[in-house]
């Protein structure tokens, strides 16, 4: 069952690891991480909602978008954050001494993350600010996922770039990998920023850790994303009214 026009992944993260560990080497396939900011989003961008409905698989990334869905009936077990899936991928291809491309984040992030997992081979690109808007540097991007073959591609350039940029791998029908939209899933793992501690993790309270330590980029969205997505709430709980009033849900 869809929520927002999203259908959402529903089984477990050990599932969903072995999944994409199992399709690592296959032809390129990218998974997405919704969360109350990208729902507001699709409503009105094109380019992202092309890039959700290609996607393999779209993972409730949100402790506050969680119980949304569970009143819309939508049956994710868990959420999923962006941050702790690639965390784990990344220990996984320590073990495995695999190739990982990262778009995105600067220098010193990806030294760190050569220290700190040295049986990795990284390959680091980082566009210009605004490069989504520039075909030539858009073409720099997948000429480098091309030339690069990995068992990760690590999109790490923000919402919705990295999402049109992941569709737009998938569309050169020529790369290899698992393309994971995960946001500043990278800067945690280099130590550049911290992770909400457990505690507030466990408590639905990331966000509030997020907005304390990055108030400027961050507490402005909160707030307008916390109004714009009243109505859109009450839109599909009137929607899936009329369904069940007109028949069975689809």
């Amino acid at each position: 069952m869809k929520a927002f026009d999203i259908e959402f992944y529903a089984g477990t993260k050990d599932r969903l690891i072995e999944d994409l560990v199992e399709h690592s080497t296959d032809k390129y396939s990218y998974i997405v991480t919704p969360n109350i900011n990208h729902v507001v989003q699709l409503e009105t961008d094109r380019d992202l909602k092309r890039a959700y409905a290609v996607a393999r698989h779209r993972i409730c990334d949100s402790r506050v978008l969680l119980p949304l869905l569970r009143m819309l009936k939508v049956p994710v077990e868990d959420a999923i954050p962006g941050s702790t899936l690639t965390a784990e991928l990344i220990g996984i291809a320590e073990e495995r001494a695999w190739d990982v491309t990262i778009i995105g984040c600067e220098d010193d992030d990806i030294a760190r993350l050569r220290e700190r997992f040295p049986n990795i081979n990284f390959h680091h690109h980082n566009p210009p600010m605004g490069f989504i808007d520039s075909e030539e540097a858009i073409q720099a991007c997948l000429s480098f996922v091309v030339e690069h073959p990995s068992h990760l591609v690590v999109l790490s350039v923000g919402c919705p770039r990295q999402e049109i940029l992941a569709h737009k791998i998938f569309e050169t029908d020529q790369a290899v990998g698992i393309g994971l939209c995960v946001g500043a899933s990278i800067n945690f793992l280099s130590g550049k920023l911290q992770r909400a501690p457990m505690w507030m993790q466990r408590y639905s309270l990331e966000w509030l850790h997020r907005a304390y330590t990055e108030p400027r980029r961050l507490v402005g969205r909160y707030v307008r994303d916390a109004f714009l997505i009243l109505p859109i709430l009450v839109r599909e709980f009137r929607l899936r009214q009329s369904l069940f009033m007109g028949g069975a849900p689809r």
